[in-house]
């Protein structure tokens, strides 16, 4: 008897605890991340970063090679990703104006495809969009829960095309955000954080993976993470 009564309890509290999850507004649900992420104060006061580590390039469910790699960033527009190998270095990025990849010297502008979209995901994809999203007066909708996390979709203007979509991934039990999806052109991307680490005050995620319509193709480890370094602008360029 005693047993049912504290399985009738257990399900009873389990039962609230969702009822109280699902109750929360979008509002409440990011501000419970941004303290999970280090708080607002320390979040506003990242100016950079420059990460450092290695990055596996997969191909169907084998890791087919796998290269040193940098990522710098400045602000929420800022980007520049640096693949070196052996044949040279790819570099993707993007000024805050327009995006590129050049590899050996040789530039393409606006690239598409996975250079295109990963810098996307860096930019106005990138988690701060969700934690910035009221005060740039972007639209935020619950969507529901997911693999234990709360889904928050974030509807922001594209100039010259449709609104775009970003869906976070708000972790029940870390309050940490562990994933972001979005789809663009016709594939679906989604990029999952683990292994946070505290850096300088934030929690940092120094694993990150990389699926395209449900296939892994790429996941980056970083060995360190380096906030306001005093990153130039000219870094950005091609």
């Amino acid at each position: 008897m005693k047993t049912n009564q504290v399985l009738l309890i257990t399900l009873v509290v389990a039962a609230g605890v969702l009822f109280a999850q699902n109750k929360e507004k979008p509002e409440e649900i990011i501000e419970r991340a941004v303290n999970a992420h280090g708080g607002r104060q320390a979040l506003t006061s990242l100016q950079d970063s420059i990460s450092e580590g290695k990055l596996t390039y997969f191909i169907g469910k084998s890791a087919e090679s796998t290269i040193d790699v940098i990522v710098i960033r400045k602000g929420d527009s800022r980007i520049q990703r640096v693949l070196k190998d052996a044949g040279g270095e790819l570099h993707q990025g993007s000024d805050g104006t327009s995006t590129w990849e050049s590899f050996n010297g040789i530039t393409a502008l606006a690239p598409g495809g996975l250079a295109g979209n990963y810098i996307e995901s860096q930019t106005v994809r990138a988690v701060s969009n969700l934690f910035e999203s009221q005060g740039k007066g972007f639209t935020v909708r619950y969507t529901g829960a997911n693999n234990n996390a709360r889904v928050l979709e974030v509807e922001s203007p594209a100039s010259g095309k449709p609104s775009r979509k970003t869906k976070y991934f708000v972790d029940d039990a870390t309050s940490r955000v562990t994933a972001v999806e979005f789809v663009a052109g016709e594939a679906k991307e989604s990029h999952v954080f683990s292994d946070f680490r505290v850096v300088q005050g934030v929690s940092t995620p120094f694993r990150i993976e990389r699926y395209v319509d449900g296939r892994k193709v790429e996941e980056t480890q970083f060995t360190s993470v380096r906030y306001n370094t005093s990153v130039k602008d000219e870094v950005f360029k091609p």
